[in-house]
């Protein structure tokens, strides 16, 4: 059901900075009826959910702990939109659509219903989530938005610390939008959490990247280049067969002298869970080391993982 064409290439990351302003959900509202608030401040708006759960139905305790929900992808089972919020009894009830972070045309990273469907026709049903939370009884406004606090991330979050480590140099660029390859749309940026807190942002200075990756060589020069000689198919997520979803993620990486992949790290990702797919197979690839003057050294590359359906 996929190919794969595997290509070296040299490829360098660049980096910057851009300020972006968010939206802050004030967690009091004195005088204010609790349902009323929940409509107002979550109803229609997408949201990040803490951990990136995978499943239908999510159940959360009184104190905001979840009930052990395996962690999913976050360009898969990171975003979802609420269409509905109230409290039920002793119980917060949100009912939402889970969305999937894709990277059409090969231009910013955007948001798209989650799809759910055969695979071979193109999904039809679009995914859904119901999330329960254990309120106790008669619940006050603050004791709920912090419940909500545990479900969803809020500006005071920054998505970058949350990602797997080969994702963050390029969340980083997509937050900042330095990149042309990684850059997220404006519907992401102002999902709270996503962009670092201002006093954050402030401090930090643009993408210092992986100190490794300075002591890597680069093939050229005369250095003959690493060769592949184990390689593993990767697999498509379920999101990306359902709506059929195809493209190619472009990775950096280290092949060091033994031939083993290392500090892998997402170039150019076209989401959809893809991206992290490429990353589970070529770590398990093996390579014949690039040389100079005959003698095996570490470099730095780039390899095009391929996915397409017939």
């Amino acid at each position: 059901m996929s190919a794969m064409t595997r290509r070296i290439l040299p490829a360098a990351f660049s980096a910057g900075i851009l300020s972006v302003v968010f939206l802050s959900i004030s967690p009091r509202a004195q005088g204010q009826d609790v349902q009323q608030y929940l409509r107002n401040q979550y109803q229609g708006k997408t949201f990040v959910l803490r951990g990136f759960p995978v499943g239908d139905v999510l159940r959360y305790g009184s104190s905001g702990a979840s009930d052990g929900a395996a962690t999913g992808d976050w360009t898969t089972d990171g975003f979802v939109r609420v269409s509905d919020i109230h409290l039920s009894g002793d119980r917060l009830v949100i009912q939402a659509q889970r969305l999937t972070v894709v990277r059409p045309d090969r231009k910013e990273l955007e948001l798209s219903p989650r799809l759910r469907g055969a695979p071979d026709r193109g999904g039809t049903e679009t995914v859904q989530v119901e999330i329960k939370a254990e309120t106790g009884h008669n619940p006050s406004l603050d004791q709920v938005v912090a419940i909500a606090a545990k479900i969803f991330l809020t500006p005071q979050d920054s998505l970058d610390d949350l990602v797997p480590d080969y994702w963050k140099p390029c969340v980083r660029q997509g937050i900042k939008r330095d990149s042309a390859n990684c850059s997220f749309a404006a519907e992401i940026l102002f999902v709270p959490g996503v962009a670092a807190p201002t006093s954050k942002a402030s401090s930090e200075t643009a993408d210092a990247g992986d100190d490794s990756r300075n002591q890597m060589l680069r093939v050229g020069n005369g250095m003959s280049p690493p060769h592949i000689t184990h390689h593993l198919e990767p697999e498509f997520s379920e999101s990306a067969r359902a709506a059929r979803y195809q493209g190619t993620v472009i990775l950096m990486l280290g092949a060091n002298k033994e031939g083993t992949p290392t500090n892998l790290r997402i170039s150019q990702p076209i989401g959809c869970g893809l991206d992290e797919k490429a990353v589970q197979a070529v770590r398990n690839w093996k390579f014949a080391p690039a040389e100079r003057d005959g003698v095996p050294v570490d470099v730095e590359i780039a390899v095009e993982v391929d996915f397409h359906l017939y």
